[in-house]
This record gives structure tokens, sequence and C-alpha cells, in this order.
């Protein structure tokens, strides 16, 4: 083992889905870097996944939460634990991904604060699903950088700074996360990462995209996604990641709100409608009460 080699925690997120964290987990440990720990953070499973995790890979490292938590909760407290043990990295990772063997070493050589991979279609790896994310002037919204688009295009071969980034795959350095303090689990799901990329920047830390490093994501392509209590969260949490601070002018979020409602009713998706607003009404009043993580004293 390399001494100077720095010292890299893979933190992943199970909940009931063991066959997708073992895929995972064998593809992390083909990786071509050698000073490499495995943490994975079990959001208090019901079925057999610690037993079978367990059994195919003795070597990982646990933390076993007593109720489920949800994205941001998990990897606080698996990013606590890496803390702890002394990481100078930490790799946040889905554990519906497979991860090329060369992607993290290219991560963790980048130089960037926060390093990107290229994440792709698991079923069509010549298909991006991300390379990072940005913000689009009009509407006022953050967007994923050529979703949709061919992995070879030569736009997406190239590094680049980034504004903000999914929470799928993100390698982010210990200074980074001793100073921001992790995801705001008052967003449970849905652009926890954006605010957390946005907090990040704020405090002067670099983001950008490694296009040698490849994800694979194993996430489907058609939405399908119209649940009323999905779009609901999903409302609410645009109001906090606008205004939390006055971040953005209130016109802002409005106009997003406005569009995402057109463009759903468009799409002939008008059960969602009432369930989205209802979220940002929601979150318009639980605003005034919210606190920011990094702003507190026993804060994590």
């Amino acid at each position: 083992m390399n001494p100077e080699t720095p010292k890299i925690v893979v933190v992943i997120v199970n909940w009931m889905r063991p066959d997708d964290t073992i895929a995972c987990l064998e593809s992390i440990y083909q990786s071509s870097i050698d000073e490499l720990a495995c943490l994975v953070v079990d959001n208090g499973s019901t079925d057999d996944s610690v037993q079978r995790i367990k059994q195919a890979f003795p070597q990982v490292e646990w933390l076993l939460l007593p109720e489920n938590r949800g994205f941001a909760g998990g990897y606080n407290a698996g990013i606590r634990r890496a803390l702890e043990t002394g990481a100078s990295k930490i790799f946040l990772l889905n554990n519906d991904t497979i991860v090329d063997q060369r992607a993290i070493a290219a991560l963790a050589q980048s130089g960037w604060d926060v390093a990107i991979p290229k994440i792709v279609y698991h079923q069509q790896p010549d298909r991006i699903w991300c390379a990072g994310c940005a913000w689009r002037p009009f509407p006022p919204s953050v967007v994923m950088i050529g979703f949709g688009k061919q992995a070879n295009d030569i736009r997406y071969n190239r590094s680049y700074p980034l504004e903000y980034a999914t929470g799928c795959a993100m390698m982010v350095s210990r200074e980074a996360l001793q100073l921001v303090k992790g995801f705001d689990e008052a967003f449970t799901s849905y652009m926890e990462d954006y605010d957390f990329s946005f907090r990040l920047r704020q405090h002067g830390f670099s983001m950008g995209y490694v296009p040698e490093a490849v994800v694979m994501h194993k996430v489907s392509q058609s939405l399908g996604e119209f649940s009323p209590a999905r779009w609901k969260l999903m409302g609410r949490n645009a109001v906090f990641f606008y205004r939390l601070q006055n971040r953005f002018p209130a016109w802002k979020l409005l106009f997003f709100l406005a569009w995402v409602c057109l463009r759903e009713s468009l799409k002939g998706n008008w059960g969602i409608v009432p369930a989205f607003i209802s979220g940002a009404r929601q979150g318009f009043g639980e605003l005034k009460h919210r606190r920011r993580p990094d702003r507190e004293e026993d804060a994590a």
C-alpha cells in the first residue's frame, strides 16, 4: 500500500436492496487504487440485507441505523463515521451503481475539492445520465448536463468546473465536509444534493467534472414517478432550495413553480399538479422555522 495514497472511504447507503449493494461493492473492490475502505450504512432494513452483504464482503465496515433516515440522514451518518476514521476523501455513492475500475483513482487525483464522474445508464452505457449539473437561467432551475447524450460526445470528454452535482456519485474532500457539515436532512429526498452543492461553492470549494471516471447507474429512462407523495415533496423542497437565506429572488421560485405546473399539464400529468402546489404551500409555511445545519453549533 502506498503511504502517499490518500485514504478514501466509499460510503454506500443500503435499504433492503442487497443485490444492488453487493454488485456495487464487487465493482468497487476491482478498483485500481490501493488504499480504499468501504462503509455500508444500513438504513434500518428489515430484510436479510445485512446478513447477505456481510457474507459476500466480510471486510466491509458497517453502520447500522435503527430506522430509515432517508438519503440525507443515511449519508450524513456515514460521513461522520468516515471522518472519524481519518478519511481524506469520501466517495458518496448510490448502491444502484457499478463503478469502472479506473473511476475512483481518477476522481481522487483530479484536484477538485468535489469531483464528479461521468454517470451513464447501466443498461445503455453509451448514453449519459448526468455529466454534472448547472444553473439554467430560463426557466430558472438546476438541470443535468448531457442528459441522454452520447457518452463519447466530445463535449463531455473534457473536464470542466461545475456549479451543481447530483448525489448519485461524488467524491468530497475531508476539509469540505468538515466545514459544510453534509446534507440538510430536512430535504429528505430531492434537491438535497443541489442545496449541498450550493453551500459547498458558497464556502469557496471547487467542484469539477472528471470524464475519465465512469459510473453506471441503474436508473430507468422512463420517468414513471408520478406519485402524489413524491411531487408534494418536490414542491416543498423547491421552496427550501430557492428561498433558504433568500438564496434566489422570490420571482425565480414562483417562475419555477409555474413552469413545472405548466410543463406537466401540457404533458397530460394533471394528477401531480395539486400535490406539487400543496407541497409548495407546505414549504412556505415551514420556511420561517428553518435553520441552516452548518450554522448550528451542534451540527454533525
